[in-house]
């Protein structure tokens, strides 16, 4: 059988091919920079936990025997090498390095007080108490200094993985989109695409050699180091052990690219059932425990909120009503959970009649199509357009989450004009309450499109946790100051 036309795109100029040092990019200069990171991170946790050993034994107990300090450090620093906490596909990128550098503390502080509670050493157990904490967060803290390092490094084009994404056209795009936009964040940069239409999946020798031998011209031809499989799909199972031999013998990875790419790792799980990968979905369920903590989250938070900010909020009240005539608050109504109508409260930003005019600028809207928005709206006030940039005029929504009307964070609180232009799945964004924040606000806010703001909503309703709750606010502060966005 004969293979449809595929097609290969190159999309790296020849400056993005000289790695930060100046030499050929490729595998070897991704494992160059690997290993001298890997290095470093050995080196650095050699001396940051045998400073905190030592400093604990000296201050502290210096009546301990140094050999307990001697061989927890040496428990310690073999017990992150075996946790695999310097592997390259975690560092900078998720949490998996940070909990496996906790793994590996807690296990040989673990092992050391198991043998020093059977060798009945009073004086020793001591010491585990006070190296355990300031350890702990000297590593982790050592940790995070890398990684802002390495982030730094990301940003301006070095130390990053070159990949090469293959599929088919509409998987490899949705990929390509992913990896340009969180590039800063897991370093990985596509210096390439490959296309591959038509049926691979028979049993054919030739289409298969032909098939293989493409993608390896185009990984040679861009000096990557990664290849992105979006669909395996379009091999059979000996056409992608084939393909990972060809690439195994360039030095370059091979990482397949699952179908379920908006759903959250906490919902799979995996596991092999004769040597076929199974990859278990859970289904998103916001209720029982997991309602009670987003509810105590809300009500904690936006409580402390309200107290902390009052002096702000009173003065923040008092520049609305001197700058404009009017009232102070400005209440809209808005579709909540499960399609509720609540009242929506902010500071006025705006003047008195500003809803009677905006028939008159609709033609005017730099929104997303759906949403009306404007850069320089002429009915928003002096005073408004600085409580927009900062988003100030949305702090009184903190009383509608006290109210149970909203969540800190959430989907946005769309308009009933909106809902009623929902197709059929975005309805399913009114499965939680609307948000003050969200994944829409800290990931563009008014630049985005209405097709991303929804697959945001849509992403956050379907996999919601509390610490995403926590990383969004976080991410939020950053984006508010910075006021992309905001208009």
């Amino acid at each position: 059988m004969t293979s449809q036309p595929s097609s290969a795109v190159n999309i790296a100029s020849a400056e993005q091919r000289l790695d930060w040092m100046g030499s050929p990019a490729g595998p070897a200069s991704a494992r160059r920079w690997q290993r001298g990171y890997a290095r470093r991170l050995v080196v650095t946790d050699l001396a940051v936990i045998t400073g905190v050993l030592t400093v604990v034994h000296l201050l502290a107990l210096p009546e301990a025997p140094v050999v307990t300090t001697a061989v927890l450090g040496v428990l310690w620093i073999a017990a992150l090498s075996v946790s695999r906490s310097r592997d390259w596909r975690h560092i900078g990128a998720d949490v998996t390095e940070y909990r496996r550098v906790l793994v590996a503390t807690l296990t040989s502080f673990g092992l050391l007080f198991t043998a020093l509670v059977a060798l009945d050493l009073a004086v020793a157990r001591e010491h585990l108490i006070w190296s355990l904490p300031i350890g702990t967060i000297a590593v982790l803290m050592a940790r995070w200094l890398w990684r802002r390092m390495l982030h730094a490094q990301w940003r301006r084009g070095k130390w990053t993985h070159r990949a090469v994404v293959v599929g088919n056209p509409r998987k490899v795009r949705h990929v390509v989109s992913a990896v340009r936009g969180s590039r800063t964040v897991t370093g990985t940069t596509v210096t390439a695409i490959h296309e591959v239409q038509g049926d691979h999946t028979v049993a054919d020798v030739e289409t298969r050699e032909r098939v293989v031998a493409q993608i390896v011209d185009v990984v040679t031809r861009s000096a990557a180091d990664l290849v992105l499989l979006t669909e395996t799909d379009l091999f059979s199972a000996q056409g992608v052990r084939e393909l990972g031999w060809a690439l195994d013998a360039l030095d370059v990875n091979l990482v397949v690219v699952p179908s379920i790419t908006e759903t959250a790792g906490s919902r799979i799980t995996s596991n092999m059932v004769a040597g076929v990968p199974l990859l278990h979905v859970a289904y998103p369920r916001l209720t029982g425990t997991a309602r009670l903590t987003k509810r105590t989250f809300d009500v904690v938070f936006s409580a402390l909120a309200l107290l902390m900010l009052a002096p702000l909020l009173i003065t923040i009240a008092i520049w609305v009503r001197l700058d404009s005539p009017g009232p102070v608050l400005f209440r809209q109504e808005r579709v909540g959970i499960n399609h509720s109508r609540f009242s929506m409260l902010k500071f006025r930003s705006m003047v008195v009649d500003a809803e009677e005019h905006l028939s008159l600028l609709e033609e005017r809207s730099e929104g997303n199509g759906v949403l009306f928005k404007m850069r320089r709206d002429p009915r928003v006030t002096r005073i408004g357009a600085v409580l927009r940039r900062l988003s100030l005029d949305e702090l009184p929504q903190f009383y509608n989450v006290l109210r149970g009307e909203m969540s800190v964070v959430g989907p946005r609180p769309p308009l009933p004009r909106e809902v009623e232009a929902y197709d059929d799945h975005t309805h399913r964004r009114l499965l939680v309450k609307p948000g003050i924040t969200g994944l829409w606000q800290v990931a563009g806010r008014s630049d985005l499109s209405w097709e991303e703001s929804v697959r945001l909503d849509l992403y956050y309703v379907e996999n919601w946790t509390l610490l995403g709750d926590i990383q969004i606010v976080l991410r939020t502060a950053r984006a508010v100051f910075g006021g992309a966005g905001a208009y």
